[in-house]
């Protein structure tokens, strides 16, 4: 007897009278295709003025119409969520790209061991954020959005945090596209191109005005609002920040004190001052200058750091410390130092054996030997003019100017 190997014997198995029935699940018999509805253009020229259909069909196809479901239905109820977050945020216009940053030392006052790094693809704007974990940079990207605006992608490296469910329902919400880079590929990531440039200054600023490892955070931070200020060849010598607010930006901040410089504020009261005459403690609290308070007070607002408790205190009310005070505190940033302190990526910093490019204390990445000859004798608050010929000698030591800072006479340690 034969038997057909594609088919199967019939076998009679037992009922199960408590069993219940099971139901076949039917599939389509012939797939769903959707066709795309055209566009009636005339039905909306009473909503536009009743402006020709040609410059209505332009504005539709400049725009986005994404909400939906505007009108109520037979029961106006009450909406607690927006129906459309997208239609809430203002709009960059430009792609973003990010990176995570990693230090050695926790930041003063923050805490934080490593800085989320947001640069925008166009306009080259920097942003910083502080963060003390993975999981913190959904905030740092809520705070992105909030202060420039959604981006229309956000590039990444593909790290785990930035690709969460978390981060996709803030890009989803906002219609935001992502692009990560390949593994083992992040020079894709144009995060990685821009943070050379700012770990350059940022090594040069901190070896400069020879400040301590923990203030990292701060000179970083610093250094973005520099940069975004200033004036990019790539741009048409235009600053970053002008390129993505499309207004003229205001740089008088930028021209009165330097970073770590020393300054004084006014004490406020505490339980051992109250401003009256004689009091033990002085009226003036010495501290420095750290930082630019953008989102405080007025337009010329710093951040200082007071050296009693370490905290960082927005003040816009300053005063520089005598030219004494000062001169001595560049005579000890002269000196050599023998430790360096520098900042890694975070594909760097699990691989010991990487060795990082240095930058000696005093070559400035911002100067150039032509405008030594142009430009007069720098004063005493401004960083030396140590300069470099081009892009190949940077890096380089050039000749001393031995008249550029006055000679300072220094207690030896």
């Amino acid at each position: 007897m034969e038997h057909d190997l594609c088919e199967s014997e019939p076998q009679d198995k037992p009922e199960n009278p408590t069993s219940k029935p099971t139901k076949s699940i039917e599939t389509n018999k012939t797939p769903v295709q959707v066709k795309k509805k055209p566009i009636d253009y005339s039905q909306y020229r009473a909503h536009f003025l009743g402006v020709p259909i040609e410059k209505i069909k332009a504005t539709f196809q400049a725009t986005t119409q994404f909400a939906t479901n505007v009108m109520a239905g037979n029961k106006i109820l009450q909406t607690i969520k927006s129906p459309w977050p997208a239609n809430n945020v203002r709009r960059c216009n430009e792609p973003v790209a990010t990176d995570t940053i990693k230090a050695q030392v926790p930041a003063v006052d923050d805490g934080s061991a490593m800085a989320q790094l947001f640069i925008g693809r166009k306009s080259l704007v920097s942003d910083a954020y502080g963060v003390k974990t993975d999981a913190a940079f959904v905030n740092t990207l809520e705070d992105n959005i909030r202060q420039r605006g959604a981006m229309d992608k956000l590039i990444s490296d593909g790290a785990q945090a930035e690709l969460s469910d978390r981060a996709k329902d803030v890009l989803c919400a906002l219609c935001i596209d992502d692009w990560h880079s390949e593994a083992h590929y992040q020079h894709q990531n144009f995060a990685e191109h821009r943070w050379r440039h700012i770990k350059k200054n940022v090594e040069w600023l901190m070896n400069l005005r020879n400040c301590p490892p923990e203030a990292w955070l701060l000179a970083l931070q610093c250094v973005c609002g520099i940069m975004n200020d200033t004036a990019e060849k790539s741009l048409g010598n235009r600053p970053p920040l002008q390129i993505l607010e499309g207004h003229s930006i205001d740089i008088s901040i930028l021209l009165y004190f330097l970073f770590w410089s020393i300054v004084y504020v006014s004490r406020v009261d505490d339980k051992d001052y109250h401003r009256q005459i004689g009091s033990k403690k002085s009226s003036l609290v010495c501290e420095r200058m750290v930082g630019f308070a953008w989102n405080v007070r007025h337009g010329l607002t710093y951040k200082v750091l007071t050296d009693d408790t370490q905290r960082i205190i927005c003040r816009s009310r300053l005063r520089l410390a005598s030219d004494a005070e000062n001169q001595v505190e560049e005579a000890r940033c002269m000196q050599p130092r023998k430790g360096r302190f520098f900042l890694d990526s975070k594909h760097d910093f699990d691989d010991p054996s990487t060795t990082l490019p240095t930058l000696k204390a005093f070559d400035c990445p911002f100067v150039n030997d032509d405008d030594n000859k142009s430009s007069s004798a720098p004063t005493i608050n401004s960083p030396p003019n140590r300069g470099v010929n081009g892009e190949e000698d940077r890096g380089t030591n050039a000749p001393p100017n031995k008249g550029s800072h006055p000679e300072v006479e220094t207690l030896d340690e």
